[in-house]
């Protein structure tokens, strides 16, 4: 690994669309005020858009990985840094949600902490990420299956 650190966060471009839709859609509440329900329910996505908005900023960036390796983690409260004696386990997990699989890396802390991060998290696949991390040393538990199948075997025959 090359001593600069490597940075994984959320996507300038898709943090800053999401605040301008935030901003529309509080423009588009303004213009309602005469059709209260409308008002409301735009004002209410105005809300959640531009607060999802600003934690994606706020988080940035959201793992970042130093020679040691030391990973260092962004969150509403701030950052902190964990060193691989504090990792409990470094696990690639594969689900299914209707029709479309996600992956999600996860990192157990030893001190009951969870972190999950997804691709919108990273702006990066999270396997490409996870390559990263094991070529800085820290081992990984892939629980994901590249073939699309959900199923852990065939069922048996009689």
């Amino acid at each position: 690994m090359n001593s600069a650190p490597q940075r994984w966060a959320t996507p300038l471009p898709g943090a800053i669309a999401l605040l301008g839709l935030g901003v529309v859609l509080a423009v588009a509440a303004a213009a309602s005020y005469a059709e209260p329900p409308a008002l409301v329910l735009l004002a209410v996505a105005a809300l959640v858009v531009i607060a999802s908005a600003v934690v994606a900023l706020v988080r940035r960036p959201r793992l970042v990985l130093a020679p040691g390796p030391v990973l260092t983690v962004g969150t509403l409260r701030g950052r902190f840094s964990v060193t691989p004696e504090e990792i409990d386990s470094v696990e690639m997990l594969s689900t299914r949600r209707l029709a479309f699989r996600s992956r999600q890396l996860l990192i157990e802390l030893d001190d009951g902490r969870l972190l999950v991060f997804g691709r919108w998290d990273l702006g990066a696949e999270p396997r490409h990420v996870a390559e990263q991390l094991v070529a800085a040393g820290l081992v990984l538990n892939d629980r994901t299956r590249d073939d699309g199948d959900i199923r852990d075997e065939d069922p048996p025959t009689d």
